[in-house]
């Protein structure tokens, strides 16, 4: 090892650091740790705590930070934390349900049946859309795209029944990724007037559909912001400031963040300038990775007898309802049967269809669904809950759509 790097061995690449010292010194400044060597004591930088500085040296190095300069540089409309819920819950980490003890899981387990028998039964519509019926019919189409074609088809079919494709309206889809809903919702309403679609997303992708809908001739407006859900401030953004509706919608949108999307645009109409969002369109995924911290149904949960610290283990038994197999050989798959029996009744006659484990984590997905249900209700929203599409097509095959209440609507 020569003597001027750092003497520093990193385990994770078996290796010593190979950054330079100064003459006399043994460790680099990220790696200083003998107390000899020191002279200075080191510690986290409070805008990125990534890397280290000298305590003597913070002040100077805050202004020249390159977290700074990137904190400096976002718009107005990104603020840390914004959607976050001002309430300061303890967070319980997520635990194995392996390593829990038995009787904890059993007690959750009780608690889902209980909740779940009072919850009504809820219908499948699956729609569809004439934008997508000639790619649909086109034979190239393979079955992955086709099921994504299919789930798009009747979430935009939702979208035309419940009277949200109108005029002077900015629909914003959270979780865009590469828009392949915003491409085909693009077909639809780009000869509408005063029109736009907000693509919000935290990661860059590659060969996005937007790009494609801006080449084509329309007057649509297509705008893309890179940012965390938790961070957007959707009142801030001056392209849809003079547009009159506003609805979200997203497909898939994992956990955390279908709660941070139906926060943001709750947030927008009680905040200045106000925003009008008169409905919503939001395909579920992922419950596993719910927090709750920023989960919206703690209300409904508490009622139901749930604390905080069951929250992960309710989290951890939902992903029993993709994980588990299904029946080989029957006409309808185990999710059929579940869905025509959601009510909680008879269960010990399809008992012999079902797997249990799966079953309970059906149940534990439908009353997540049901607390954002509650939630969007309890601020002004007429909301239902529903299958949008088959099981064949996605397990994930449930979707909620929310209108305000016509009263708010003529008061804003």
């Amino acid at each position: 090892m020569a003597d001027n790097h750092c003497m520093y061995f990193v385990k994770r690449k078996k290796r010593f650091c190979r950054m330079t010292v100064r003459e006399g010194k043994r460790y680099c400044g990220e790696h200083q740790q003998d107390a000899n060597d020191a002279g200075d004591e080191r510690v986290e930088c409070p805008l990125d705590p990534k890397h280290t500085c000298y305590q003597s040296k913070l002040t100077k190095h805050l202004n020249v930070c390159n977290a700074k300069q990137r904190l400096d540089a976002q718009p107005a409309f990104v603020v840390k934390g914004v959607n976050l819920d001002s309430e300061t819950t303890t967070v319980t980490l997520h635990v194995p349900l392996s390593q829990l003890d038995e009787t904890v899981v059993n007690t959750v387990i009780k608690k889902i049946h209980s909740a779940y028998e009072k919850l009504p039964k809820f219908s499948t519509v699956i729609l569809q859309h004439d934008t997508l019926k000639a790619r649909l019919s086109d034979e190239p189409c393979g079955n992955n795209a086709r099921k994504h074609l299919l789930q798009n088809a009747s979430l935009l079919g939702h979208l035309e029944q419940a009277g949200l494709l109108q005029d002077d309206t900015c629909f914003i889809e959270f979780g865009a990724g590469r828009a392949q809903l915003t491409y085909w919702l693009g077909q639809i309403i780009k000869h509408k007037s005063n029109s736009c679609i907000l693509l919000v997303d935290r990661s860059s992708h590659r060969h996005k559909n937007d790009n494609k809908l801006k080449r084509e001739e329309s007057c649509l407006m297509v705008k893309r912001v890179h940012a965390d859900i938790a961070d957007l401030r959707l009142n801030q953004i001056a392209e849809m400031q003079s547009i009159k509706n506003k609805v979200g919608i997203a497909k898939h949108l994992c956990g955390t963040a279908t709660d941070l999307a139906i926060r943001c645009l709750v947030k927008s109409m009680n905040d200045e300038p106000k925003v009008n969002v008169c409905g919503l369109v939001v395909a579920f995924c992922c419950h596993h990775k719910c927090e709750y911290s920023s989960y919206i149904g703690k209300e409904y949960l508490q009622q139901c007898g749930f604390t905080a610290d069951e929250f992960p283990v309710l989290c951890k038994i939902v992903s029993w309802a993709t994980c588990g197999g299904r029946l080989k050989n029957d006409a309808k798959s185990q999710h059929e049967v579940f869905n025509e029996q959601h009510s909680g009744k008879d269960i010990d006659q399809s008992s012999e269809l079902l797997n249990e484990r799966e079953f309970v984590g059906r149940k534990a997905k439908t009353l997540l669904n049901w607390g954002r249900l509650v939630f969007l209700q309890s601020v002004g929203f007429q909301a239902e809950l529903f299958y949008y599409t088959s099981t064949n097509v996605s397990l994930e095959n449930m979707c909620i759509v929310a209108k305000q209440e016509r009263e708010r609507e003529r008061s804003t």
